[in-house]
């Protein structure tokens, strides 16, 4: 997401013909790391409550994840609307000896990563570990049910 967000800022400046002394795109890297900094603590927590009594009686909101991915969409388009004319893009088709591989690529890890998202017992702590203990988690710290009171 951040190479995109490079990318984006260039092809967007570049299409809009905004020179580099300009204002927008400071206000722009300003306004994606106020947002970007509160995405990355969204996903961080949302990685450490993943399966604990913390995300059950807090859930992530995930508010600013999908603020900053719509924004990226909205500017990937404006830049491919007027990609036009530029003078850095060509027209030309891309050979097929760099599309095969990207589109192979993308479709792959797409694939992988929806295998691994639906798969039965995704969630599992330790998975392939059966035992009859059963683990709780408290205060980030695994400890078994004989220990809590």
């Amino acid at each position: 997401m951040l190479t995109l967000f490079f990318l984006d800022g260039f092809f967007i400046m570049n299409a809009l013909l905004i020179p580099p002394k300009h204002f927008f795109p400071i206000a722009r890297l300003l306004l994606w790391f106020g947002f970007g900094a509160i995405a990355h603590r969204e996903v961080y927590q949302d990685i450490e409550t993943w399966g604990t009594e913390i995300r059950r009686i807090k859930p992530t909101e995930a508010r600013f994840r999908w603020l900053t991915l719509g924004i990226l969409i909205t500017e990937i388009l404006i830049a491919y609307k007027y990609r036009e004319g530029t003078g850095h893009i060509t027209d030309e088709p891309t050979p097929w000896y760099i599309w095969i591989p990207w589109l192979t690529s993308i479709v792959g890890v797409t694939v992988f990563w929806l295998y691994l998202r639906f798969k039965p017992d995704h969630t599992l702590i330790y998975p392939g570990y059966k035992s009859n203990m059963s683990l709780f988690y408290k205060s980030g710290n695994p400890v078994t049910t004989t220990t809590i009171v």
